[in-house]
């Protein structure tokens, strides 16, 4: 069966479902976060012209991102107004160069006694700071929630660049992008290795759907399960890096499994519908996917074991529910569903109770979780192009990430091991 233009468009739901400015959609959060303050950090004399902003800015952006904290901004120390704001901590520091090299000087305080609690410097390039601010904001989420943060993470997703849909690669927040995929085709649906070294998408460079891979430390782009005519949608198992993905046939689209260091691939669903959308669960025991096999000719969301068996609907909520995603906790899975002619991103329980609607303007896609389960980034056109936001779990404080052009699909990194 070829990839024909009504498969295609049968399909485009889940293909294709899908120097940056920061709004903020104001929201009310039933999410406890804690107040902190973030106090303006003292600059040496150096030119600092090349910093893409000010410290104080990076971290409280950090902070209000993680959906732990709400950031407390002030040009200096107020008790007053620390204490008005229920903030118990804040963060300052400073900044200075010497030898070539900036240093970085990041202190989490105590506002009633104005104690020190833990410091941290960190030393690097002017082209590197952020990257040290954003180990600063991890450190005071470890320090003060015991838990490793998610500001060191990267973000992947689809951006249209000279007409085509190209994958790249940016700081979580969507700061210093770089493009990664450069052929002159259509690249979409990325996912990250299992320790982001590499990252797998799909793309019709060959005229029809393939899986490719890219070594971040390289150029070129690998095609994997070159035995298999047309594959597309990678997921990785984040235990042992095993892939699962969906395979045209000629009775739709089914999933299978892979490994892609041996190349070896088989089936998984044995059905005569049309299976999308593979996630693995956290502890790569179970999959979650999307199927039309409920007879509407609308898709649902499905669990199955590892090898397939087992399979279990999931999704009841709602005629057309898709892309769902596990949360790192496994206790939850978010996922979009149409409603009004609209596609909005939910979440519920794995049995598919409690559901939540997170989101209300436009058509919003393509959810995934942060690495400890406490944001969700996901696209929006709800500002007339699709773009990259970030939404605290309950919907809150959606803050767009990306401006330029159309961007979708984005995918959240794997949390390296380790605090900053």
């Amino acid at each position: 069966m070829k990839f024909t233009v009504s498969m295609f468009l049968f399909l485009c739901a889940y293909l294709y479902a899908q120097q940056d400015t920061i709004t903020m959609d104001i929201a009310v959060s039933t999410d406890k976060t804690l107040p902190i303050g973030v106090i303006n950090f003292e600059l040496d004399n150096s030119d600092w012209s090349k910093l893409e902003e000010l410290p104080q800015k990076t971290l409280a952006r950090d902070f209000n991102l993680s959906g732990r904290f709400s950031a407390v901004e002030l040009e200096q120390y107020n008790l007053l107004t620390l204490s008005r704001e229920q903030a118990k901590h804040y963060v300052t520091g400073k900044l200075s160069m010497g030898d070539g090299q900036a240093s970085l000087e990041c202190k989490l305080y105590a506002v009633a006694s104005r104690e020190v609690i833990k410091g941290f410097v960190y030393t690097s390039s002017v082209e590197q700071i952020r990257t040290s601010l954003h180990k600063c904001a991890d450190n005071v989420v470890y320090q003060l929630w015991g838990v490793q943060g998610f500001a060191s993470t990267q973000m992947v997703w689809v951006s249209k660049i000279g007409g085509k849909k190209q994958i790249v690669a940016a700081d979580y927040d969507g700061f210093r992008r770089k493009q990664i995929t450069t052929h002159n085709s259509i690249n979409f649906l990325p996912a990250w290795s299992m320790d982001n070294s590499k990252i797998y998408f799909t793309s019709l460079r060959n005229g029809k759907p393939q899986i490719f891979e890219r070594n971040l430390a390289g150029t070129i782009d690998k095609q994997l399960f070159p035995q298999i005519d047309q594959a597309f949608s990678p997921a990785v198992n984040p235990k042992d890096g095993s892939l699962l993905f969906s395979v045209i046939g000629q009775s739709g689209a089914d999933i299978w499994y892979g490994n892609p260091q041996t190349g070896n691939a088989f089936r998984l669903i044995y059905t005569t519908s049309i299976e999308v959308s593979p996630s693995w669960s956290p502890y790569g025991t179970a999959f979650l996917f999307s199927s039309d096999k409920g007879g509407s000719g609308q898709p649902q969301i499905y669990m199955a074991l590892r090898d397939g068996s087992d399979v279990q609907r999931v999704s009841f909520f709602g005629k057309y529910n898709e892309s769902a995603v596990w949360s790192p906790d496994g206790e939850r899975i978010a996922y979009c569903s149409m409603d009004n002619g609209k596609l909005n991103i939910y979440t519920s329980g794995i049995d598919g109770n409690d559901v939540q609607k997170l989101t209300f303007e436009g058509n919003n896609e393509r959810p995934t979780w942060s690495p400890d389960g406490m944001s969700i980034a996901f696209s929006s056109d709800r500002s007339g192009s699709p773009q990259i936001y970030i939404m605290r779990r309950d919907g809150s404080s959606a803050t767009r990430i990306t401006n330029a052009g159309e961007n979708s699909s984005p995918v959240w990194s794997n949390l390296t091991k380790g605090v900053p």
